[in-house]
């Protein structure tokens, strides 16, 4: 039988509009970067343009499937992802930026398989929880071995190393697993048992420490680790209520590391101000 396309005309509108405003910032925030880099001010733009009609080809291509067929697929798409996060580690398909190894680089086109794991673990789990139904109760069988194939993956993910990703992937796995219906007290001594292990992963990497301390106290110093946070907070008190005006911020001249990626909502705020970051949030 023939199945009727739905989707919800709010959520598209939405993504299409963070899209295209995503699109014009890359453009504002890069171009000077852009320019010295790679001799070409639209470098980033270009390549920006490229990824979202890429999305958007494969937007309507998911509108096409059932979505019973991630049912039949979900151990594969897992299998998959952890492929991916394995084939980091082979040389000349692991890509290092920063002391990372977090992009894999293949036929030209390079990709976080971090972030396909988050997709791949929400559509396992959705499966398999909803088969379990009233037996994700019981800690042995239902709960246990889906919170152990998580660590798994979150212990791939930390390796790279990506500490933020994996704490992320772990809030999703137990969002997950509470809307299912899982044991709070099951869900409570898991974290519990995390505990230490998060605090041996901070205390011995300086650098998250460093940006905990950053954090809490910028200022401290203003020089080293504490420098992009106060560039980027200096970027949304010069954007003030309505911001300089696009294109206009003088915080990507070289002051914010990566404008066009990590800190393009210190530009957004800089540029547009108040008005810019709220509606984005919106």
């Amino acid at each position: 039988m023939e199945r009727k396309i739905e989707f919800d005309i709010y959520l598209l509108f939405a993504a299409l509009i963070l899209l295209g405003f995503g699109v014009v910032m890359v453009c504002s925030s890069s171009y000077i970067l852009a320019q010295e880099r790679y001799n070409d001010g639209f470098f980033f733009l270009k390549r920006e343009v490229a990824y979202a009609f890429i999305g958007i080809l494969l937007m309507i291509a998911a509108i096409h499937i059932n979505y019973r067929v991630y049912e039949k697929t979900a151990f594969y798409i897992l299998f998959l992802s952890i492929t991916f996060l394995f084939l980091l580690f082979v040389p000349g398909l692991g890509r290092e930026v920063c002391g990372c190894t977090r992009w894999l680089q293949f036929l030209g086109f390079s990709f976080q398989p971090s972030e396909f794991s988050k997709l791949a673990l929400i559509i396992f789990l959705s499966y398999v929880l909803a088969k379990k139904k009233e037996k994700i109760k019981v800690f042995t069988t239902g709960f246990f071995p889906l919170v152990m194939i998580s660590i798994f993956i979150m212990a791939l993910i930390v390796i790279q190393p990506d500490f933020g990703t994996a704490v992320i992937l772990g809030l999703i796995v137990f969002i997950l697993l509470f809307v299912a219906g899982a044991r709070l007290i099951h869900q409570f001594f898991v974290m519990l048992a995390a505990l230490p292990l998060l605090y041996y992963l901070v205390a011995h990497a300086s650098y998250r420490m460093e940006r905990i301390y950053s954090f809490l106290d910028p200022w401290k110093d203003p020089t080293g680790s504490g420098f992009q946070l106060i560039q980027s907070l200096l970027a949304f008190g010069t954007g003030g209520i309505f911001g300089v005006g696009l294109g206009e911020g003088k915080q990507k001249l070289y002051f914010l590391p990566e404008p066009h990626t990590d800190f393009i909502f210190s530009i957004i705020g800089e540029e547009l101000g108040l008005v810019g970051v709220t509606a984005v949030l919106f």
